[in-house]
């Protein structure tokens, strides 16, 4: 780390500017980041998604994840992961739901749950590159 000379009347302006190196350094590294981190997560649940064993529409599901792109600020990176042709399911697969056809209920879909561990991986994966930016490492 270099060494800055200062007057003490200046001290508060060289402070600020150097915290707000730190935060724009780690802003570009997270804009970086995120999105490989979102991508990585959508191939998770895409690869753990359940396949209709009947029927015409064997995959679509599984094929329809995809990762969009929400707002990207100096203070602010979102991705959303989304599932653009049976958004419905996601729910109903995830939790499970109970059967019902004819007015009878026939017993409950067991919950194929494929969400949310992607999600715990994206989540420590992201804590750890925030922690590898912060700590001025390459992203």
């Amino acid at each position: 780390m270099s060494q800055i000379r200062c007057k003490v009347e200046d001290l508060g302006k060289v402070i600020g500017d150097i915290l707000d190196e730190y935060g724009e350094n780690i802003d570009k590294g997270l804009q970086v980041v995120v999105p490989k981190i979102a991508k990585n997560a959508q191939e998770e649940v895409k690869a753990a998604s359940p396949v209709r064993k009947y029927g015409g529409k064997k995959g679509r599901y599984k094929k329809g994840w995809t990762t969009t792109q929400e707002t990207v600020n100096r203070m602010r990176v979102d991705v959303v992961i989304h599932n653009r042709t049976d958004y419905q399911l996601t729910h109903l697969l995830e939790k499970g739901h109970v059967l019902i056809r004819g007015g009878r209920n026939l017993g409950r879909s067991p919950a194929k749950v494929h969400i949310a561990p992607a999600e715990e991986h994206a989540i420590k994966n992201l804590e750890e590159a925030v922690e590898r930016i912060a700590q001025g490492s390459n992203y």
